[in-house]
């Protein structure tokens, strides 16, 4: 590598190409941290019996290699999306490389890996010949929403454009697609014919019927290509983004939720469907949202990555969600609606009863006396904003100027220097994008507006569990969101929904390692039975090995693990570099064979665990992060 003075986004570019460090960084005000990799080479190999013989490495050289083209949206008006792979990526504890299409000659000369092309490129006939003789080489090779012209490579033919269609597994066994449960909703993308690749899903585009394969296998040469045909990438950021909001959604047709209420909120923007979406709850059988959608297409694009690295024996490092190994973790708020101080001080008796720190949300105007505002404070419970934009006075009204009116106010009256969290108030909602912007503009770190008010759109109506960076496609270059989106799944137990709820949205939350997020208004507090349903809910959820979490919490962990800088040498020395203190993070090591005998940390010998995710067998050390940090596995 050339050392001389660079910027920080060249410096990721540079050392990529160079070999040397997996970075973890944000490369801008505005753009969470980008986690690329460099590894060294080690052969791929036939299989698992194989892979048992021979020692464990962490990778080769590039070993995720994301391929991504500026596109433009007249040439496919989903491109924007694209670029999403990032935070998809990111989320997942992954490192890895972007490169541009000219380079995939450069990438075919080198040692197979791992290449994911992220979205329906426009190759050369030399590019797409190179991603050919790299798969031939030994090489995977996984598309996302499309073949990018590698019909063969893929052993497909490409059948026509989807818009909106739903994915049917076909190979419940396939670790691909072993542990999927959801409607698996998607838009964009291609549906393809298989010719001498293996179909793992179908596409079942509803009014139209079946129309070709999603998910396919196909082993070329010496290597394996997946094809993930429909837009994942888009699909993701559609269903959590939804539609702009300018008008309420059209009612359920059984009239369960009856969604057109006058009042513009989040759920109005959603994009799932009132009939193959929901699934019943227990005890009433009312139709909700239960699974989350988003996360299990996450979860698909994940799994073809973990997939093709254990087929060729790497033991391909992951930062785990959460510290201590945590399933999940469990997050209560409060709407201050009414701004009632008895009320309230009953709710912080119930929340110190159960040892919950939780983040209450301030109500605008009023609030609470300036001697509550203190004793959250002084017991470490968090105070955030509720923007009130229903009033629809000139200080409540749906404005970037009423928001920050509303965060000024509530800064000075409860004396507070910055304020990390907002909900607001019905979950109002307009647009699509601008209400993210206002938060940036006011420092705001965490939004957790997006979610249901209507007993019929209970749990994910908006995505999934797992908090999210938004993307701004609407700008000439999408660059993610300096705002974590934590999305709430119900209000209330017993006063909007069954107690019973509770559990099947955490347990929902917990397969997929997100966040389980509850509202509890103190005006509610004192109803029969609802301290009850929220103590056995905490309690619950630690039975689950949940912690309970503040939002600003969330987003603290959230953004010192992305921001973990690493490089890989020699094939088996993973050297850590966290920008801020990551106490008892969890790394997992992809395992392709038998338990790795031997794992230490800065030359000391650490206990290593077997663990289970996603289907499949993990190496699992838990380490502190602050620094410098060296794991050696042999």
């Amino acid at each position: 590598m050339e050392h001389k003075r660079t910027s920080r986004r060249r410096f990721l570019t540079g050392a990529a190409a160079a070999g040397g460090w997996l970075l973890g960084q944000r490369t801008g005000a505005a753009e969470p941290v980008l986690r690329s990799a460099r590894v060294t080479p080690s052969q791929p190999v036939a299989g698992d019996d194989e892979n048992a013989q021979r020692p464990r490495q962490l990778g080769s050289s590039s070993l995720i290699t994301v391929i991504t083209q500026p596109t433009s949206r007249d040439v496919n008006p989903r491109a924007g999306s694209w670029p999403y792979i990032r935070e998809i990526l990111q989320r997942a504890g992954l490192f890895f490389v972007e490169r541009a299409p000219h380079e995939l000659p450069e990438l075919a000369r080198g040692t197979p890996a791992i290449i994911v092309l992220a979205g329906e490129l426009r190759l050369t006939p030399d590019e797409r010949h190179a991603a050919g003789q790299y798969v031939k080489q030994g090489g995977a090779l996984i598309g996302v929403g499309g073949t990018s012209g590698l019909d063969d490579v893929f052993g497909v033919q490409t059948a026509g454009p989807v818009s909106e269609a739903w994915l049917k597994v076909t190979a419940p066994q396939h670790p691909i697609t072993a542990e999927l449960r959801s409607s698996l909703h998607v838009f964009g993308g291609h549906a393809v014919t298989v010719r001498d690749a293996t179909s793992l899903a179908d596409l079942d585009s509803g009014r139209q019927g079946r129309r070709g394969s999603a998910i396919t296998e196909h082993r070329f040469g010496q290597g394996c290509a997946i094809l993930l045909a429909p837009d994942l990438l888009f699909s993701i950021v559609h269903l959590q983004q939804g539609v702009p909001v300018f008008q309420d959604k059209l009612p359920s047709p059984d009239g369960s939720a009856m969604t057109n209420d006058g009042v513009l909120k989040a759920e109005d923007g959603s994009v799932l469907d009132w009939q193959r979406d929901r699934q019943l709850l227990a005890p009433d059988n009312t139709p909700a949202f239960l699974e989350p959608v988003s996360d299990e297409l996450r979860e698909i694009l994940l799994c073809s990555i973990l997939h093709a690295a254990r087929q060729q024996g790497f033991a391909v490092p992951l930062l785990w969600y959460w510290p201590r190994g945590l399933p999940a973790v469990g997050h209560v708020s409060h709407d201050t609606d009414g701004n009632d101080p008895q009320r309230a001080v009953a709710l912080l008796d119930v929340m110190n009863r159960c040892a919950v720190k939780s983040t209450w949300c301030m109500l605008y105007p009023g609030g609470y006396p300036r001697d509550f505002y203190r004793t959250l404070h002084d017991q470490e419970f968090e105070i955030a904003l509720h923007y009130d934009a229903m009033t629809g006075g000139p200080q409540t009204s749906w404005s970037k100027e009423s928001f920050l009116l509303q965060h000024r106010w509530l800064l000075a009256e409860a004396g507070l220097d910055q304020l990390a969290s907002n909900k607001n108030h019905y979950t109002r909602w307009e647009g699509r994008l601008d209400f993210w912007r206002w938060c940036e503009e006011a420092g705001i770190q965490v939004d957790q507006t997006r979610g249901p008010t209507k007993k019929g759109t209970i749990g994910f109506p908006l995505g999934g569990s797992q908090p999210y960076f938004p993307l701004d496609d609407e700008c000439d270059t999408p660059r993610l969101m300096n705002v974590l989106e934590v999305n709430l799944l119900t209000q209330d137990l017993v006063v909007v929904c069954p107690q019973e709820y509770g559990q099947q949205l955490l347990d929902s939350a917990l397969r997929h390692h997100g966040v389980a997020h509850f509202l509890f208004h103190p005006a509610h507090i004192q109803v029969p039975l609802v301290a009850e349903a929220l103590s056995g809910l905490v309690d619950y959820g630690r039975t689950q090995g949940l912690e309970w979490w503040t939002s600003r919490q969330i987003h603290q962990w959230e953004t010192a693990r992305r921001g973990v800088q690493a490089a890989i040498a020699g094939g088996d020395v993973l050297t850590l570099q966290a920008g801020q203190p990551l106490r008892e993070a969890t790394l997992l090591l992809l395992a392709s064979g038998p338990a790795l005998q031997h794992i230490s940390v800065n030359g000391q010998h650490v206990p290593c665990t077997r663990s289970q995710y996603y289907g499949f067998d993990f190496d699992t050390i838990s380490l502190d992060l602050a620094g410098q940090v060296e794991v050696r596995i042999g």
